[in-house]
């Protein structure tokens, strides 16, 4: 934990799952049943307390309905880790002869809290109608790690939806209708990348018996061509040395 490294895959979850719940409208009725103005709801990334602060000091009925987005929970995902060891590559230099990857991204699932406030229960049922029918129980979400190069898809799940009501107001205060809305986004995070050299070759013995083991005197080598070289011939077999009493496998490369 000593080398320096944001690759902002948080960072991108949040604004990607913001993205989604960005482009929700409602509409205005007049008494025929005809719309007579429709406007987006605006969406702020805030706990649910400052919204509401925010909300109270502007008393202005045109300010509902609002949304909230707000971070509630990071936990460690077991039963989606991979393997640890596993590095995935995600460029390749033949000239100087290395290689960047970096290792399996470590599973963590982060809750969200999604919150609705409004003055009438017909722009609740709206929000509601624009969400919950995209969910059966989950949509997937595509981040993209710019730094490493690489893309993955993340699930968010639907946990459910419960009214908070006030059922006590004073004389100043307005009777506001608030919903929270539950998500788990099963995310990734990531260690630091890493370079290392190319493998050029490849050395492999096999041992017929205990004797020709102990010797250990013969091998075979493998070449990889890494060097940039046009290879127009392969050939590969398997012979046996009778004297050294050593199976061996060959790959010869060819200009």
């Amino acid at each position: 934990m000593k080398t320096f490294y944001y690759y902002k895959a948080l960072r991108r979850t949040i604004i990607q799952l913001l993205d989604v719940f960005n482009d929700i409208q409602i509409s205005r009725y007049d008494t025929n049943g005809v719309i007579t103005d429709t406007f987006k709801v605006p969406l702020k990334f805030a706990p649910k307390m400052t919204a509401w602060t925010w909300l109270y000091e502007k008393k202005d009925d045109e300010m509902l309905p609002i949304m909230s987005m707000q971070l509630n929970s990071v936990e460690f995902s077991p039963d989606r880790l991979g393997n640890r060891l596993k590095r995935i590559i995600t460029s390749r230099n033949i000239d100087d002869g290395t290689i960047e990857k970096f290792l399996n991204p470590i599973p963590y699932n982060f809750g969200f809290q999604l919150s609705i406030w409004s003055l009438h229960m017909v722009d609740v049922d709206q929000i509601l109608e624009q969400i919950l029918p995209y969910f059966a129980p989950y949509i997937i979400m595509r981040i993209n790690i710019t730094e490493l190069d690489a893309t993955f898809d993340v699930k968010v799940i639907f946990n459910g939806c419960s009214p908070d009501i006030t059922n006590e107001y004073t004389d100043e205060e307005r009777r506001v209708l608030m919903w929270n809305l539950d998500f788990m986004v099963h995310g990734y995070l990531f260690q630091p990348s890493s370079d290392s050299a190319l493998i050029k070759k490849i050395i492999t013995n096999y041992y017929t018996n205990e004797d020709s083991f102990n010797d250990r005197s013969t091998e075979s080598t493998f070449t990889s061509a890494a060097s940039g070289e046009s290879v127009s011939t392969i050939h590969t077999g398997l012979g046996y040395d009778a004297d050294s009493e050593i199976l061996y496998s060959y790959e010869r490369f060819g200009d």
